[in-house]
């Protein structure tokens, strides 16, 4: 059960869910008229057995999109076993409030692969009895001799198993963290993130995915072919790329590809940005287009915005070393060639620095301001 507590300026009211989704809007329009006509109500608190979700939902202001998604949630929170909530409490972000499609995502993902994340042991609710229960099960990196086992501080062993994996002793028993369980898990989110959608429901998907994730998602919307889904959202972890890339007729094939490359820019300092920054002068028209501009990024190059430097790169471009520029420093006019040669390269500036294509030059831009000199 979510319980929420709204408020629309002078109204405050509660919600609680998952419920009917006309109910849910019912109640919240009655909350709505009871308050400021021009205040959409908003989350004012949040309660649940997920205690870390009430600061990630304050301050969400409902809508008819915002309401069913969080009754989602709440469905999907109701769905887990206390491990799986626990461990949901545990990996959402303790500085940045998360927005709500990301809370939804990690909570679709722990719901299915909490028995991987989780350590659980029942029946032991105590330091006491988890430090006996690790010893008897040989769970420790120096295992102790037989003969010493009934002299051992099992409590003090208990503290510090349960310190280093983030334990709780819950109602049924002692529930931690696998080592490396919440690295695991941002590394599964990826890097894009997709709903798909049938008459059987939705189901989130982050890419790059394995085939095993993408056969699950099959199963669980009862369907043979990612063609008979809607791709009802679209979100990378990296923002502005939503705005730079078209969303028409995007496939999960194509989405899969996109992350695969950006996984690789990632690892490559100013690749991200050079590839927002081709986006932008190239305006690709479908997502296809885009994916053909990530998988061919390498015919694009960053360009240093000081027009001296410029003038420099190009002459290391013909074949002089530093030595040759050192030596007729002075004598020539760098900034003057740089201004020169970045028209005829067709160099264009945009809101991520300055780009070219090294293949053929773009067409004619806006002209590079003097404030890049």
């Amino acid at each position: 059960m979510l319980k929420l507590n709204l408020s629309s300026g002078r109204a405050i009211g509660q919600l609680e869910l998952p419920a009917p989704l006309d109910e849910l809007k019912q109640r919240v329009n009655e909350i709505h008229m009871e308050g400021q006509v021009n205040t959409a109500p908003a989350v004012l608190n949040a309660d649940s057995p997920v205690p870390a979700l009430n600061w990630h939902l304050q301050g969400i202001r409902l809508d008819d999109d915002i309401l069913q998604k969080l009754n989602q949630l709440a469905e999907t929170i109701d769905g887990m076993n206390a491990a799986g909530r626990y461990y949901l409490s545990k990996s959402l972000d303790q500085e940045i409030q998360q927005e709500l499609d990301d809370v939804f995502r990690l909570a679709a993902h722990i719901k299915t692969s909490s028995l991987d994340c989780c350590e659980v042991i029942p029946g032991v609710t105590s330091h006491q009895e988890l430090g006996k229960w690790l010893v008897e099960h040989d769970r420790l990196e120096d295992r102790a001799p037989e003969a010493l086992r009934p002299y051992l501080d099992y409590r003090s062993i208990g503290i510090d198993y349960c310190n280093e994996h983030e334990g709780e002793f819950l109602a049924d028993g002692y529930t931690g963290i696998r080592s490396g369980a919440v690295e695991q898990v941002m590394e599964e989110q990826g890097v894009l993130h997709l709903t798909l959608s049938t008459a059987k429901g939705t189901f989130p998907l982050s890419f790059p995915a394995s085939d095993e994730r993408l056969e699950q998602a099959k199963r669980a919307l009862d369907m043979e072919d990612f063609a008979q889904a809607e791709i009802t959202a679209l979100k990378s972890s990296t923002p502005y790329l939503t705005d730079l890339i078209p969303l028409d007729a995007v496939t999960v094939e194509d989405a899969n590809t996109l992350a695969l490359c950006l996984k690789e820019m990632e690892q490559e300092d100013g690749e991200l940005m050079k590839f927002c920054a081709v986006l932008e002068v190239e305006q690709p028209d479908t997502f296809t287009e885009a994916v053909s501009i990530a998988m061919d990024r390498d015919d694009y190059e960053r360009v240093p915005e000081d027009m001296e430097e410029y003038g420099k790169q190009v002459l290391r471009r013909t074949g002089a070393d530093d030595e040759v520029i050192d030596t007729i420093d002075g004598y020539m006019n760098f900034t003057q060639l740089g201004e020169d040669s970045m028209a005829e390269d067709g160099v264009r500036q945009t809101g991520f620095g300055l780009v070219r294509r090294l293949s053929k030059p773009f067409p004619p831009g806006p002209e590079i301001g003097q404030a890049m000199m």
